[in-house]
């Protein structure tokens, strides 16, 4: 009896033994995950001479554990390109590898990497050619299509002198008719000049020129309709002169410019008809001229020019109606000329402009009023007023008080010279001549009894008092 609990216990043991073994069986055993890693190709076309530290992309690497690194295991050329071993981030590491003419191609391995997994990317960058820098030393005169041609050829980015595409020895005009070959060019140091080019009608081909040193020219250049490709220079350094262009229409090309640091000149160009191409210009550093240009009706395209530092001349723009585009513009400056522009009605424009030396307002056949010249009060000079028939006072010279000389001859309408009753000075001459209507001299009583005049010339006038009269009020009809 005692002999068998010990064998009944022993077997209970085991078989528990047994049955736990048997349900840890049961369960399932779970596997590890591999780690795993991809990325891709990378390829980009770019242009050449690229600057060290440059930015060119980033190689793409992932994985589904962790993180990744990046690393170069070979390029060619060897050095050319870097990469951000966290971001894949690949920069220019030696500029001057990136030159099309050594290296179109450049190739490289990057390995991607996160633990002992990785996979490689092939770098492939493919380089733009680009037109590089060539120098001419000095000046360059073309005269022919063929020197055009031969030039062009070269290839010149840049020249240290000045450009002459025509004939200026005044023997005849050039055959020159296309500028195309020059499209290479990019930089002229000093002077650009057009001129004398029987056969141009347009300057298509010039549009890389970035940069002028001095002055731009198109003189005499009778077929030339367009000018265009200019639109990359903003600012003159010198003189913009536009002469004799007979069948000039269109300027587009020059819209960009805001400064012209010299003079501005448009003369004898008959078909320009707007000045819309000037909408940009704020400032000019010497002379504004537009004369015998009698196509154009307004300057309304100048209402961004702020400042001239010379003289205006407008004369001779038989269509011109108005100046109301100069109203921005808040200039002294020595002398002031609006003369033989037939249409004209009315100053109205000009009434920031202080001319500080002399005034000059003649043959402007529909004048009717000076009002606009308020702002002069004296001039180192003197003032003509001649030829105007449609002008029958002088207001808007009323606060004029000195200068120098004044004349007023042949305004046919002039009935009175009300408008000068502040005169105090003329410090030599005073004329009043061949004023058929004029029969109103009182306004000059003030000059007569209270100022000087040193000369005092009238005659061919309706009334030609004398300075004795005025003072004594016998100074109207």
């Amino acid at each position: 009896m005692y002999r068998i609990l010990p064998f009944r216990i022993a077997a209970a043991f085991i078989f528990f033994i047994f049955i736990s073994c048997s349900k840890d069986s049961d369960e399932p055993t779970q596997e590890e995950t591999p780690v795993t890693v991809s990325t891709s190709d990378f390829s980009l076309t770019m242009d050449e001479n690229p600057i060290n530290g440059q930015i060119i992309g980033s190689v793409l690497g992932s994985t589904n554990e962790g993180t990744v690194s990046f690393s170069i295991t070979e390029q060619a050329p060897s050095g050319a390109f870097s990469i951000d071993a966290i971001s894949g981030e690949l920069k220019v590491a030696d500029e001057t590898l990136f030159d099309f003419e050594t290296n179109p191609t450049i190739i490289g391995t990057v390995k991607v990497v996160n633990g002992a997994i990785s996979k490689n990317a092939i770098v492939t960058i493919t380089l733009n050619d680009l037109l590089e820098e060539n120098i001419y030393e000095g000046n360059v005169n073309l005269k022919t299509q063929d020197e055009v041609n031969n030039f062009g050829a070269n290839n010149y980015t840049h020249i240290t002198g000045a450009l002459f595409i025509g004939i200026g020895d005044g023997t005849g005009f050039s055959d020159i008719h296309d500028l195309s070959p020059l499209n290479a060019l990019e930089r002229i140091d000093n002077n650009f000049l057009i001129g004398f080019n029987g056969n141009l009608t347009s300057t298509a081909g010039i549009e890389n020129i970035r940069h002028l040193g001095g002055d731009l020219n198109f003189l005499n250049n009778p077929l030339l309709t367009n000018i265009v490709g200019l639109n990359n220079i903003t600012a003159i350094s010198g003189t913009l002169f536009i002469y004799n262009n007979d069948s000039l229409v269109n300027l587009d090309g020059l819209n960009q410019i805001s400064s012209v640091n010299g003079f501005l000149q448009l003369y004898l160009n008959p078909l320009i008809y707007n000045l819309e191409w000037l909408g940009n210009l704020i400032s000019i550093g010497q002379q504004l001229t537009i004369n015998y240009c009698p196509s154009i009706t307004n300057v309304d395209a100048l209402s961004n020019l702020t400042n001239v530092g010379g003289s205006i001349t407008i004369n001779g723009n038989t269509a011109l109606e108005n100046l109301n585009g100069l109203q921005n513009l808040n200039a002294t400056i020595p002398f002031l000329g609006i003369n033989y522009n037939s249409s004209l009605i009315n100053l109205n424009g000009i009434q920031n402009i202080t001319p500080t030396s002399s005034l000059g307002i003649s043959h402007n056949d529909m004048l009717q009023s000076l009002e606009g010249l308020e702002h002069i009060t004296t001039l180192e000079e003197g003032i003509s007023i001649i030829r105007n028939p449609s002008l029958t006072n002088l207001q808007g010279l009323n606060n004029l008080t000195d200068c120098l000389n004044l004349e007023i001859e042949d305004n046919e309408g002039l009935t009175s010279l009300n408008g000068l009753n502040n005169l105090s000075n003329i410090y030599l001459t005073l004329k009043v001549i061949h004023n058929l209507n004029l029969t109103d001299f009182c306004d000059l009583q003030n000059l007569m009894i209270n100022g000087h005049v040193t000369s005092y010339t009238v005659y061919l006038n309706a009334f030609n008092p004398t300075k004795q009269d005025i003072i004594d009020g016998n100074c109207s009809l």
